[in-house]
């Protein structure tokens, strides 16, 4: 298995609501791009089993009022160009499940249609079967294409078929988001099922099976109910340290494999990486949190007790003494080098210019000989 980016992490950045209100003259260190704002709507699942959202977002300053048809709005950022990456880091970046046009978290609805968690310091994961359902990147409502591969079964049985294995899907990830410090073992979630679903145990093995091989539940650091099994089953090298090697290693150790990870630093996290000099430190990279709902990190977040702290639109820039750069000097700054990363991306994706002989330029390179 080759982590071909083994510096790939997952970006992310939690913003706060409510900063859309900023006088003009505070707005500083944003993103210099128009983002039109995408709606997407959808009905509450009915019966039949159409998938439905499971909250509202807001798209600005003015909070979202309750819709009594139950019908609920997710509201997403949608960027016609890319953004330099100075904006990637400083604005707040839409959520990777949607989120609202000021914020890189989508907030849960509250009973008088305000966001609960407007300046909470933490995100809140949505509560319930729904949002567990959402926290995993899946509809709640009915079967996915690789689910009805998977379960072909299933797939053909009809309503009521479909109805059980979503009772049942539902109710297992519920139970992992609710405590993923612990393996969901299936002895553990049969026991928990309510009946009548815990009277199929051949469909919930197999249920609990697929969504444990594909990652939607037993990742990240969780504590072992079930021991590793003895006999390795084959032996896997895994090529890069970054996150995505490290997970994929982890997972499979833990599905019985004999795994070596290779990493050619002396150092592992590939893009995650915190520079320290004396009593400095800086993170490299990967210190922003695009999106919490749908994201992955909100459960290793959760697991490791790791707070998320929203990042405001409003980012200044201080310089070495500690005082505000200005802003008249901040954005001069902020237009050059904007021009500077078009100039290298232009390199890139025109003039298809990423070789200097059989070595591949960095961006650090391009950025040198453009200066």
């Amino acid at each position: 298995i080759n982590d071909d980016d083994s510096n790939d992490a997952l970006a992310t950045s939690t913003s706060a609501s409510g900063s859309a209100n900023a006088n003009a003259n505070d707005e500083r260190r944003t993103s210099r791009r128009n983002k039109p704002k995408v709606d997407y709507t959808t009905n509450k699942p009915s019966t039949s089993g159409e998938a439905a959202g499971s909250e509202k977002g807001s798209a600005g300053p003015t909070a979202s009022t309750s819709n009594p048809s139950g019908e609920k709005r997710v509201q997403a950022q949608a960027q016609s160009e890319p953004r330099s990456r100075k904006s990637e880091t400083a604005a707040a970046g839409a959520s990777a499940g949607g989120g609202s046009a000021n914020s890189g978290t989508r907030s849960a609805p509250s009973t008088n249609g305000e966001s609960r968690n407007r300046d909470m310091g933490t995100p809140t994961v949505l509560s319930g079967e729904e949002g567990a359902v959402f926290q995993s990147r899946l509809p709640f409502g009915k079967m996915t294409p690789n689910e009805e591969a998977c379960f072909p079964d299933i797939s053909r049985s009809g309503i009521l078929g479909h109805r059980v294995f979503l009772n049942i899907r539902n109710n297992l990830l519920h139970m992992w988001v609710e405590n993923p410090k612990l393996q969901l073992s299936f002895g553990r979630a049969l026991k928990a099922l309510p009946p009548p679903f815990d009277s199929e145990p051949n469909l919930v093995r197999r249920v609990h099976s697929f969504l444990e091989r594909h990652g939607f539940i037993n990742f990240g650091i969780f504590k072992r109910l079930v021991p590793i099994p003895a006999k390795k089953l084959g032996k896997v090298i895994v090529i890069g340290a970054g996150i995505s090697g490290l997970a994929v290693a982890q997972q499979l150790q833990q599905f019985g494999m004999d795994v070596i990870v290779l990493e050619a630093r002396d150092r592992v996290g590939g893009r995650i990486a915190t520079f320290r000099k004396n009593s400095y430190i800086a993170d490299l990279g990967a210190m922003v949190v695009t999106g919490v709902y749908g994201n992955p990190m909100t459960i290793l977040s959760k697991q490791i007790g790791m707070d998320l702290v929203p990042i405001h639109q409003t980012c200044p820039l201080y310089g070495p003494d500690g005082k505000p750069v200005p802003k008249e000097k901040d954005d001069v700054i902020e237009l050059e080098f904007n021009r500077l990363l078009e100039s290298a991306s232009y390199l890139s994706h025109r003039l298809d210019f990423n070789y200097a002989g059989d070595c591949p330029v960095s961006l650090g390179d391009a950025l040198e000989w453009v200066i």
